[in-house]
């Protein structure tokens, strides 16, 4: 097999051939949200680190929710054999549980980190707000809003990943999310689920548990001194826990 021509919508890193996780960015990020997990875990497994429409790189292409899930379909076709773990933080992991619930057989288990809210009922309003402000508030103001709470939550040495400023693509990424029930997209996929959430990320657990119900096979895990964006407040945590994931189920189908 030889190595796939380079993409500029998403990153590769790992050994032909392994298996495959593909790592899906929160609302603004870029697939640089996730280098730490990429590099660590590109030792046993192939990483396709991805840039979602309307960021990074895919800045000038809308976020629509059948487009993406659609888009992922294809790239696993084409970059994983036709079926790869699927992991996923905040937006990520929402364009996760849309991917599991359309095509099951694509997916042979998913990872959904900080986004077990529900977007339906009074838990919406979180999402509305988030929406409102990406949409409204000016680029400037929102760009030093996070670039302080970059430096005030997270060391430097990991601060610096969250270089996504694409605040208007995030707002499009959300209102595909708002007043859809993804308890129920989780219901309707058959296969195993990992969800991890930071201790302090109290919005984002609030329907947790609810979650945890629906999904036939899965398990929680809490991120310890970690907060919405826990793959980076807690990254060594967090790596090991996907890859534990991921080599359950390497073995399981050996």
């Amino acid at each position: 097999m030889t190595e796939p021509k380079h993409k500029t919508e998403f990153d590769v890193a790992g050994p032909i051939g392994a298996p495959t996780i593909i790592l899906l960015h929160g609302s603004s990020e870029t697939r640089q949200q996730w280098t730490p997990q990429t590099a660590a875990l590109s030792d046993a497994f192939r990483i396709l680190a991805v840039d979602l429409p309307a960021h990074g790189a895919l800045a000038n292409t809308r976020f629509r929710m059948g487009d993406v899930v659609e888009w992922l379909s294809d790239l696993v076709d084409k970059q994983a054999g036709g079926r790869a773990i699927l992991a996923g933080i905040s937006l990520g992991g929402y364009v996760a549980m849309e991917f599991g619930a359309l095509h099951p057989e694509k997916a042979k288990g998913l990872v959904l980190l900080s986004c077990t809210a529900e977007p339906t009922g009074p838990g919406a309003a979180l999402f509305w707000i988030a929406t409102c402000m990406m949409s409204a508030a000016p680029l400037g103001c929102l760009a030093a809003a996070k670039r302080l709470a970059g430096r005030i939550l997270y060391a430097p040495e990991f601060a610096h990943y969250l270089t996504g400023y694409h605040f208007r693509g995030g707002a499009q990424g959300i209102r595909e999310v708002l007043w859809k029930s993804y308890i129920e997209k989780v219901r309707c996929f058959p296969g195993p689920i990992l969800f991890l959430n930071g201790r302090r990320d109290l919005p984002f657990r609030s329907s947790e548990r609810r979650f945890l119900a629906a999904a036939p096979k899965a398990r929680l895990e809490i991120i310890p001194r970690a907060y919405h964006v826990c793959n980076l407040d807690n990254p060594l945590v967090v790596t090991a826990a996907i890859r534990d994931f991921a080599e359950s189920l390497t073995s399981s189908t050996a």
